[in-house]
């Protein structure tokens, strides 16, 4: 952090714009001061992961003065023992050391002379005792940790020390310098060194990071070089867990910043030094990526290892970043709409909003007042707009009632990969419909339980076994005046991926079945007009297999009086049943065992399912976890064994109003079944037009085993599709459509 970024913090302090960031750092600073807990020669921290509820997944309450009892905010049970208390005692040790960073800066800002004490206090105490820390965690998938229980825990926690001890550098004496750097800093970087992570991965990011910014520190170029060269160092990580669009390759935005963050502290440390990496090629692109996965409402859709609760709000401080070193409009028109200043943009419905408080905002924060009037609705423009990307493997469809759909095509991601290629995500505006639900913290059972399975999400799962590890991708992806449509497929006729030599993949966290999926591929068509998403899904094996579809829908699935459900103790995947809960067997109603339509009561309006299989299938319904795992989401699931290709397909209309009837309408007939075009020309009553427009349908006609016809009507409108399966793509021609 050189001179420059100091004065421009210290100017930040003073202007009226960043007050909220200013009290935010002396409550933090305040809290931190009142910390009363004495640091000893036998500190042992587990992992912050397991304090959490087991019940509902919320992190449980911290309090100083009870280590022995862990209250729940959400359903108040107490939970005590291990390895709550030692879980207690990592965050014990991780709020110290953000306290120290907190108390410092603001003594950098603001002189305390009590601020300056409790820091240096803090830092001496850790000085005494680290080196004779016992190294100890059994983490899978982690390095050990002396402090704490893994490597990455002891990397984030000397990163606060560090800062912090850069910023009250200069108050200490000779002999207090030394002391923390020889008893606390140098032992803590020569651990970080000796426990790299020899794989790509957001962990190894971190340590790396860690290392080079305590090399810059401690001005030992031994060290710098210790963090980032050689394989596995911090520019490998980046050469090769960056994919050419700018997403970190373990897939979901959460674990991109997470990365993302640890190379902007070293970028921060190491600004204006021989090893300053703003102007890096492909830095920027990690900015730019996550804007186009911004959802109507401002989150961020949830994929693989991510939570529920990310968006614009959450990731607002990184883009501060961003518009101080490239000084583009879009990220400032990003800050206004997560800050809701007068220039937010207005098209964003149900965006959470948030003070413009973070440190970045002090350190690198601008003038938020749009600098061109023309560039209005200049971050909408760029986030609701269809667009594939191949390399890291995300379609995204839209259109102008809000619709999002997410096709995820991508690359394996490792240890934080859900194992759900060609998964289906899909939104309007702030309303799920069928979604990802990414996951909840891991020592919560429902994240190993069912969250980072294949049967949780929206795709094809065979014998009910996980997915083995393979890339997605595109085969086409096509606009035309009446929708987008796309084409993806995956295959298991090789073990080869793209990142297979470049992670570590233990036993333990290795669940699939390659067996099961030898020689499949399945390829998915999804097409996105103004009315209706149609969805498509060919599955192709080499042998008789179980194939399940599953449709998780965040609503409820209505009763309907010709629709005959039957409790089942069936067993629907290799997954432990506890989580499917109600589980109910399709016996009879609808048009025929291959063609049925399913509604839903979702957060708001209504969703209808149109389905039709090639072959006769068997359908389940369950209640299984939502995220919170607290909540329930309804579950559908076709299932058939055969040794054939199968087709399954459905359309999902979404009325977000439900709309009554005018008052007087009448219902002549079976509307249902009617001939949209020949009753629109035939009968004039209007009440009974505005019912038929109120009707959809599917129809299939399976012309070969590659070439369907399809006729889908909805709100008036009749559309008509051909559609032709080859080794080289679908080919999809809409050739007819009229009101």
């Amino acid at each position: 952090m050189n001179d420059k970024r100091l004065v421009k913090m210290r100017t930040n302090a003073c202007l009226p714009q960043f007050e909220a960031a200013m009290r935010l750092l002396r409550q933090e600073a305040e809290e931190g001061s009142r910390i009363s807990y004495t640091i000893g020669p036998a500190e042992y921290g587990e992992w912050m992961h397991q304090y959490y509820c087991h019940h509902d997944g919320a992190k449980l309450s911290f309090e100083w003065g009870q280590p022995h009892a862990h209250v729940c905010p959400v359903c108040g049970t107490v939970w005590s023992g291990e390895p709550f208390d030692s879980a207690w005692t990592s965050f014990v040790h991780a709020n110290i050391g953000r306290a120290v960073f907190h108390m410092a800066m603001l003594h950098a800002i603001e002189p305390d002379e009590a601020l300056l004490y409790q820091t240096k206090q803090f830092l001496l105490s850790y000085a005494d005792y680290y080196e004779g820390y016992k190294i100890h965690g059994s983490i899978p998938y982690n390095g050990p940790g002396k402090l704490f229980a893994q490597t990455l825990d002891e990397a984030h926690w000397i990163i606060d020390l560090s800062v912090g001890f850069q910023f009250i550098r200069a108050s200490l004496s000779d002999e207090e310098e030394a002391h923390i750097r020889y008893g606390l800093l140098e032992p803590c970087v020569h651990f970080l060194i000796a426990h790299k992570e020899e794989q790509i991965h957001n962990h190894a990011v971190l340590i790396t990071s860690a290392i080079a910014s305590l090399g810059i520190l401690l001005n030992d170029e031994g060290i710098i070089h210790a963090g980032l060269s050689g394989e596995y160092g911090l520019y490998d990580q980046i050469k090769r867990g960056r994919f050419a669009d700018g997403l970190w390759y373990e897939g979901n935005v959460q674990y991109h910043f997470y990365a993302f963050k640890s190379l902007l502290n070293y970028a921060l440390m190491a600004e204006g030094t021989p090893w300053d990496i703003w102007q890096e090629s492909g830095l920027q692109s990690m900015f730019d990526y996550p804007v186009h996965w911004i959802l109507p409402n401002g989150y961020m859709p949830s994929f693989n290892d991510a939570g529920s609760a990310g968006g614009i709000h959450t990731y607002a401080p990184y883009y501060e970043i961003a518009l101080d070193i490239f000084g583009e409009e879009i990220y400032r028109s990003l800050l206004n709409t997560a800050y809701g200043t007068p220039w937010a943009e207005t098209a964003f419905t149900g965006v959470k909003t948030v003070e413009r408080d973070s440190i970045l905002a002090l350190l690198f924060g601008c003038e938020l007042a749009p600098a061109d009037a023309s560039e209005d609705e200049q971050l909408w423009k760029a986030t609701h707009r269809s667009v594939s990307m191949p390399v890291s493997g995300i379609t995204k469809l839209v259109n102008a009632k809000r619709w999002q759909a997410f096709m995820k095509h991508s690359k394996f991601g490792g240890e934080h990969d859900h194992m759900d290629r060609l998964g289906l995500s899909v939104v309007c505006g702030e309303v799920p419909l069928i979604v990802d639900p990414g996951t909840t913290a891991y020592g919560v059972p429902a994240h190993y339980g069912w969250f980072k399975h294949t049967f949780s999400h929206n795709t094809v799962c065979l014998n009910g076994a996980d997915q083995p590890p393979a890339d997605g991708r595109v085969v086409r992806f096509e606009e035309h005046p009446w929708g987008t449509w796309t084409e993806t497929m995956v295959d298991w006729k090789a073990e080869a991926y793209e990142m297979k030599d470049r992670i570590i993949l233990p036993p333990e966290l290795s669940p699939w079945d390659l067996l099961a999926y030898e020689g499949a591929s399945i390829r998915r068509i999804n097409v996105l007009t103004e009315l209706y998403l149609l969805d498509m899904v060919k599955v192709d094996v080499s042998e008789p297999r179980e194939i399940s579809w599953m449709n998780h829908f965040s609503g409820r699935l209505e009763e309907e009086e010709d629709k005959v459900w039957q409790s089942t103790d069936v067993c629907l995947s290799r997954l432990d049943q506890q989580w499917f809960k109600h589980k109910s067997r399709f016996v009879a109603g609808g048009i025929s065992e291959r063609t049925l339509t399913f509604r839903y009561k979702m957060e708001k309006g209504s969703l209808r399912q149109h389905f039709w299989s090639s072959q006769p299938v068997e359908i389940y319904s369950a209640l299984t976890p939502d995220n919170p795992p607290d909540r329930d989401r309804t579950s559908l699931i076709m299932q058939v064994k055969t040794s054939q290709t199968i087709v399954f397909a459905q359309v999902l209309f979404y009325d977000s109003e439900q709309e009554p009837l005018p008052e007087g309408a009448k219902l002549v007939g079976n509307v249902e079944s009617v001939d949209y075009a020949d009753t629109i020309e035939s009968i004039e009553t209007v009440e009974v037009i505005e019912k038929i427009a109120k009707t959809e349908a599917l129809q299939i006609t399976e012309m070969s085993d590659q070439s369907y016809r399809m006729t889908i009507t909805a709100d008036g409108i009749r559309d008509e599709y051909s559609l032709m399966w080859d080794d080289g793509g679908a080919w999809l021609d809409k050739w007819d459509g009229r009101r």
